[in-house]
């Protein structure tokens, strides 16, 4: 394959709106703007995890793990598995981790910098691995002592004896100024393109960075790579005309107005496409995302109904193309959503095929769905029909509660077995939920 790539150009213009639409001015520019940076966002602790269903249990599969972020399968019982912090992508065989990284890249990784998100693709009797990460011309930890990264960058490596050769720059990306919101859980759709989630790397309030009209900044620059899911083949092309418009790099956006995501997750059914989005201090999503979806970010979070002022007819629609659609389901108080998944194998049991599975960092919580018929939305106990959860004990949350006590969860996965495998980066630990 040639060694195409698209190249996003970091662009340093200042440019001053900000508008107070959400419950309190005050509150915004607190939660949205400036909260104190916390280098641990997850939670820490040897739990012991549980499931809600009696006839389901939880193994171990491997543990020792630094800063576990996301896993891909290569075959059954044998699937790679990334280290945020140190930039490393181990490969772990019936349990046992490789004796050296498949991968050891240089990562600037404070707070939600690092190795982010990996997917497997095969090509005949090649094998691709494409990794997003936050690349640093230094060492590890440099980003900490003012060395600034270089991008966040999506690249496509192949397999080939146990190591990641012939990297090719598929995505660069802003990691200005940072150091959170990076996004990076990237996804293969139905299409076999790459659907990759970007935040708005904290730039929303910050100068110099120009704010966006991808976060619905009407007098923003067009579009920078930030705050939106972007759609490319796995050669690093546009996936076709562009959805919003076909100047670069706004062709590449399948939807916009994303804070930050670490999960997509494709309806196995329709083929429909899901994200799981983070608010500031409340305002956590679940969303059913069209071609064209606008989030509402920055101008919204959560429910329309909950805010003070909000015109839809004010968000940018880059002429008619883009549309704003309500979250399915809003935390009030934040969780950290983070993967989400449809369980396509009922090895866990028919009742649970096909329905979606959302896990979080803050709790070490995963959510189980059931869909409806239509598959266009959520099916949600009768007290929390107003799709909102205010607080972790609302009445309610615990029919919704498959498992807990996971450590902070960053990704789940179903395995060539059909079983659900859950990262839990608190712990260092991956494990497996399978029957009795």
């Amino acid at each position: 394959m040639a060694g195409h790539r698209l190249i996003i150009t970091k662009i340093s213009i200042t440019v001053f709106v900000l508008s107070a639409i959400v419950i309190s001015p005050s509150f915004y520019q607190q939660a949205s703007a400036q909260q104190p940076f916390k280098e641990r966002e997850f939670v820490q602790k040897d739990s012991i995890p549980t499931v809600s269903d009696s006839t389901l249990k939880i193994e171990e599969v491997t543990n020792g793990l630094d800063t576990p972020t996301t896993m891909a399968f290569l075959g059954s019982n044998d699937f790679l598995i990334l280290e945020k912090d140190k930039g490393t992508v181990l490969r772990v065989t019936n349990g046992i981790i490789s004796d050296k990284p498949l991968l050891d890249a240089n990562v600037a990784n404070s707070v939600e910098r690092g190795m982010c998100g990996i997917a497997v693709s095969r090509d005949g009797p090649k094998t691709f691995v494409f990794l997003y990460y936050t690349e640093i011309n230094g060492k590890d930890f440099d980003d900490r002592k003012g060395i600034e990264p270089e991008g966040n960058r999506l690249y496509r490596y192949e397999l080939v004896d146990n190591s990641l050769v012939n990297p090719v720059l598929l995505l660069d990306l802003p990691a200005h100024p940072g150091p959170r919101h990076n996004g990076g859980a990237i996804e293969i759709g139905p299409d076999n393109n790459l659907y990759v989630p970007v935040g708005n790397i904290d730039a929303s309030f910050r100068k110099p960075n120009p704010p966006t009209q991808t976060e619905n900044f009407g007098h923003g620059i067009a579009a920078d790579g930030r705050s939106g899911i972007l759609r490319i083949t796995q050669e690093g092309k546009p996936a076709g005309v562009g959805i919003l418009g076909n100047s670069m790099p706004l062709k590449l956006y399948y939807a916009y107005g994303i804070r930050n995501s670490f999960g997509l997750g494709f309806d196995p059914i329709t083929g429909n496409l899901w994200d799981t989005e983070n608010g500031p201090a409340q305002g956590d999503e679940i969303n059913l995302v069209f071609p064209g979806f606008n989030s509402g970010w920055y101008k919204i979070y959560g429910l329309s109904s909950s805010q003070k002022i909000f015109d839809k007819d004010k968000l940018v629609t880059f002429g008619g193309k883009g549309k704003y659609a309500e979250p399915k389901l809003v935390w009030g108080r934040t969780a950290g959503l983070t993967s989400l998944i449809f369980l396509n194998s009922d090895k866990l049991g028919t009742q649970y095929r096909n329905d979606m599975f959302v896990g979080d960092v803050h709790n070490g919580r995963i959510y189980h769905f059931d869909l409806n018929t239509a598959r266009s939305d959520l099916v949600l106990p009768d007290s929390l029909s107003k799709s909102f959860i205010s607080n972790p004990n609302t009445v309610g949350v615990q029919e919704i509660i498959f498992g807990e006590g996971f450590g902070g969860i960053t990704d789940l996965t179903v395995g060539p077995d059909g079983y659900l495998y859950v990262v839990s980066i608190g712990q260092g630990k991956i494990f497996r939920i399978l029957p009795k």
